[in-house]
């Protein structure tokens, strides 16, 4: 499957040169209500599973209580708290909303290809319920189990059944965005600062803040080719990007001879309309 991350001439330079994915702090992405429609179709599903086990241990309605509370503060934490970080594809090749929304380049990924779990977004909302029944019931079990052997707090089990579910969060986007067919590398979740290293978190500029992202591997390998969105110049930035990308193939050729990986460079098909 290819998958293509939309981004601006930076990023695909630095991409290119350092063979690094930047995952964004779900916090400054694009879309302000992130994670806000995954969190609620789990806190209703949860709820309904409260009201429909009534008898269940007391411990239930605690965990219930504990991932409820948990799930809304992942919209509201800081750095020190278990931040979720995301690099966004998509499985639409050469889309204009896609164009508008992220800059004027696309970078084709070949998905075996890259290093990382992926995880495709969920945008019909009975298939979000679905998956919630199969994956929330369990976490939330574990939860419980986890407080019942741990005096009211959770082991490692437990932090796993949590990290679980915001995960599944994650995956989860509200409808109108069904056009993107997003796929994501998800990181951060899974981490308990208490317990272990967090990320290595840095920082960049956009306009007049600093967005926090961690690095991950993305071997060249792994890319089979760079797209020229519609622009005005596009020749031009064709002309210079492909001569970038020559020069590249060259220089790790040079390297070692047994590379013979191409990346190739094309110009979208969609015509540019000045605003």
């Amino acid at each position: 499957m290819q998958l293509f991350h939309y981004t601006d001439i930076n990023a695909v330079k630095a991409i290119l040169e350092n063979e690094k994915l930047w995952l964004t702090d779900v916090r400054y992405l694009n879309d302000s209500e992130e994670m806000h429609n995954g969190i609620t179709v789990l806190i209703d599903y949860i709820k309904n599973q409260v009201k429909k086990f009534p008898d269940r241990h007391e411990l239930f309605t605690l965990a219930a209580e504990y991932v409820e509370s948990g799930l809304i503060g992942t919209t509201n934490y800081g750095l020190e708290n278990r931040p979720v970080f995301i690099c966004s594809f998509s499985q639409a090749g050469d889309l204009l909303s896609q164009w508008r929304a992220y800059g004027s380049y696309a970078i084709e990924f070949t998905s075996d290809a890259i290093p990382h779990l992926l995880s495709a977004c969920v945008y019909d909302d009975f298939e979000k319920l679905s998956q919630a029944s199969s994956v929330a019931l369990s976490s939330l079990m574990a939860i419980c189990s986890s407080m019942h052997a741990n005096d009211g707090y959770l082991d490692s089990d437990g932090y796993e059944a949590f990290s679980d579910l915001v995960e599944l969060v994650a995956t989860f986007k509200h409808q109108s965005f069904s056009e993107e067919q997003e796929v994501r590398v998800i990181v951060g979740h899974d981490v308990e600062p208490q317990v272990e290293d967090g990320l290595e978190v840095k920082f960049r500029s956009r306009g007049n803040m600093l967005v926090p992202f961690v690095e991950l591997s993305a071997p060249s390998k792994s890319i089979r080719a760079i797209h020229v969105g519609p622009m005005a110049n596009q020749e031009l930035a064709f002309t210079s990007l492909k001569s970038f990308v020559t020069k590249l193939n060259l220089d790790r050729f040079t390297k070692d001879n047994s590379y013979l990986h191409d990346i190739e460079v094309f110009k979208s098909s969609i015509p540019f309309r000045a605003p």
